[in-house]
């Protein structure tokens, strides 16, 4: 009884400290004998990254110029693909590439959930970095139920149709098909 007192009350002074879901990320690393530890690396960085310099822009970076936070931004994504090891970028891209055959299952899961893990240690991390620095903090577009609902859901379907427009005038069908078929399952 003694070791389940101390393991919960460990737990229990860890919990806050830790984004919930962390772990489950940080396990899939090890699949397979540490098989994908390099991608699931390359995604947890990439996208600490990605986050960190795609999302200052504009709030840390260039607040006065919107010309030097739109250079920033784009600086941003080359540098968070760079040194991230050259990452799917997002769960999107992961599972399109496995659907074409370019990675097997297994690779494509320990990659996404890099990226979540990435994305969990991300913002919590740089909100610490605002508060400490006196930074405005990362965020986006703030969402009112009430006013907003309509727009966004609007929005949504427009942003949706266009890029389905643009993938159906500009790539093969095969691929076209491939990213139809993958967004409908997203949406």
């Amino acid at each position: 009884m003694v070791l389940i007192t101390l393991l919960s009350n460990i737990y229990q002074q860890l919990a806050p400290l830790v984004p919930p879901g962390l772990a489950c990320c940080i396990a899939s690393a090890f699949i397979v004998d540490k098989k994908y530890f390099g991608a699931f690396r390359a995604e947890f960085i990439g996208t600490i990254l990605m986050i960190g310099l795609t999302f200052s822009p504009g709030k840390w970076i260039g607040a006065d110029s919107l010309a030097i936070a739109w250079v920033a931004h784009a600086a941003g994504v080359v540098a968070a693909d760079k040194i991230g090891g050259g990452q799917h970028v997002n769960p999107g891209v992961t599972v399109s590439m496995w659907a074409l055959g370019k990675c097997s299952y297994t690779e494509a899961f320990v990659r996404i959930m890099g990226a979540m893990g990435g994305g969990l240690v991300a913002f919590p991390l740089f909100k610490l970095l605002a508060d400490t620095l006196n930074l405005t903090p990362l965020g986006g577009p703030e969402f009112n139920p009430k006013d907003d609902e309509e727009v966004c859901y609007v929005l949504c379907l427009y942003c949706v149709f266009l890029i389905h427009i643009i993938l159906c005038t500009v790539y093969s069908n095969t691929l076209t098909s491939l990213y139809l078929s993958t967004n409908i399952l997203i949406y």
